[in-house]
Order: C-alpha cells, then sequence, then structure tokens
C-alpha cells in the first residue's frame, strides 16, 4: 500500500467503512511510513474529541430564517462608470494615436521601413506629412507674428501637439453634451 491509498483507507476507517484487509494493510502501511503514522494518529485524535463531544442541533426553520434576513438585506449594485462608451473609446484612441506619433518620432528608421513597406501607405502618410508642415507653417507663422520676429525653438511640433489637443477636446466635449442631451 502507497501513502495514496493509505489516505483513503484512513478516510475509510474515519467513516467505519474499511474492510478487514485493507485496515490490516493500513496498519502495516502506518508502522513504516512515519507521515502517515503522524497522519493516522491526528485523525484518531480527531475522532475521539467528537465521540466526546455532544453534537449541538441547530433550532428549527434555521435555514429558513437565515435565508430570509439575507433576502431582507440591501442588493450591492455597482458603481456605474462616469464617461460614456465614446468618450472612453475617443480617449483610447487619442492614447493609441499619441503612442504610434511618440514612437515614430522617436525612430525615424521605423517611419522609413513603414513608408517602404506599401505604396498607399507611403502616399497616406506623405498626405498627413504635407499637412503637419502646412499647419506647422501656418502656426509659426501666427505666433511669429504674435511673439515678434525671435519665434521659440521647437514652436511647429508644439503647436500641432496644442492643435491635437484643443480638437480631440472639443470633440470630447461635444460628445459629452451628446450624451447628457440624450439622457434628458
Amino acid at each position: 500500500m502507497d501513502c495514496n491509498q493509505a489516505g483513503l483507507a484512513m478516510m475509510e476507517h474515519m467513516e467505519k467503512t474499511i474492510q478487514p484487509a485493507s485496515a490490516r494493510d493500513l496498519a502495516q502501511h502506518v508502522m513504516h511510513c512515519e507521515s502517515c503514522r503522524e497522519y493516522y494518529i491526528g485523525i484518531d485524535m480527531a475522532l475521539d474529541v467528537l465521540s466526546e463531544e455532544e453534537l449541538s442541533v441547530p433550532p428549527v426553520h434555521f435555514t429558513q430564517n437565515i435565508m430570509a434576513h439575507v433576502r431582507r438585506l440591501p442588493v450591492h449594485t455597482p458603481p456605474q462608470p462616469s464617461a460614456t462608451p465614446a468618450i472612453r473609446i475617443l480617449w483610447g484612441l487619442g492614447a493609441i494615436v499619441l503612442g504610434v506619433a511618440l514612437l515614430f518620432a522617436f525612430n525615424p528608421e521605423w517611419w522609413q521601413a513603414l513608408t517602404a513597406a506599401s505604396p498607399v501607405l507611403d502616399a497616406i502618410l506623405s498626405a498627413m506629412a504635407t499637412a503637419r508642415l502646412f499647419l506647422a507653417d501656418a502656426l509659426e507663422n501666427f505666433t511669429t507674428s504674435q511673439q515678434g520676429a525671435s519665434g521659440i525653438a521647437g514652436l511647429p511640433l508644439f503647436n500641432i501637439s496644442i492643435i491635437i489637443a484643443f480638437v480631440v477636446g472639443a470633440l470630447l466635449l461635444v460628445l459629452q453634451y451628446s450624451e447628457k442631451s440624450h439622457k434628458a
């Protein structure tokens, strides 16, 4: 008998359903295996304590009373998210666009590899680059006329980020307002 079989035999012993042959094999195993012997002694001690103790009987209708009390408890409702799904999607897409833009800004070789991979993608990215340059020039001219002839180094990229933030903010406000007007 191995330790697993001894464990099953100990459960049968505890339930008083063990066969005489299994009881002999269990006794033989316990004599040679110290860990099973300790486990067996623990089970015997637990059985002795349980046989000495008088088990209490629950009151009449105990389960029904507990269940009635549970039914009277207030139902937990999880908090609702504050942002609507459309706003969360817009924030997520904005974060993805910003992440990809930063990725390409700091890895120009990836930009070149991406444009070399597909002519269609190259055309789309070229159009985006042209639009970016147009906006950067327009904003640089605007800020230079507002601040004097000196300007600020790196202003076009900063201006583009301000425009993107403004557009995303405006879209979020429009979505927020439309969601509130639909709820009313």
